[in-house]
């Protein structure tokens, strides 16, 4: 009776720890916008083109990196990209910058901060 009483327990430890990491990750993904698959993020890519939208980098700007990242190799082809090689291809508040609109976003974007201010939804 002694030993199913611990097993019992054990198992009910394992459970909550399976399920704890699963909502953790879960928040996660919704909380950083990790949770899109590559298909997700071609479609975004090339519905931020179809908008007209601007990311402006700079070859020496590890923030920059992080956003391609983001996107992946196979995404970012899809991205109109600015390579700012001075002061006058940039927006006045530096990179990484997307162009929306005629509205300048500063610094990394999240995939549903890109959505929202765009209005490229995932389908």
């Amino acid at each position: 009776m002694e030993q199913t009483a611990k097993t019992m327990i054990t198992f009910g430890v394992l459970v909550l720890i399976v399920l704890g990491l699963y909502l953790f990750s879960d928040w996660f993904s919704k909380t950083t916008g990790y949770v899109l698959g590559e298909d997700e993020k071609l479609k975004i890519a090339q519905c931020l083109t179809i908008k007209d939208v601007v990311f402006y980098r700079s070859s020496t700007c590890p923030r920059c990196d992080e956003q391609m990242e983001l996107f992946g190799e196979s995404a970012a082809k899809f991205l109109t990209i600015t390579n700012c090689a001075s002061v006058e291809e940039c927006p006045e508040g530096g990179v990484p910058a997307w162009k929306i609109d005629s509205e300048i976003y500063y610094g990394v974007k999240q995939f549903n901060e890109l959505i929202s201010v765009s209005g490229c939804a995932v389908d």
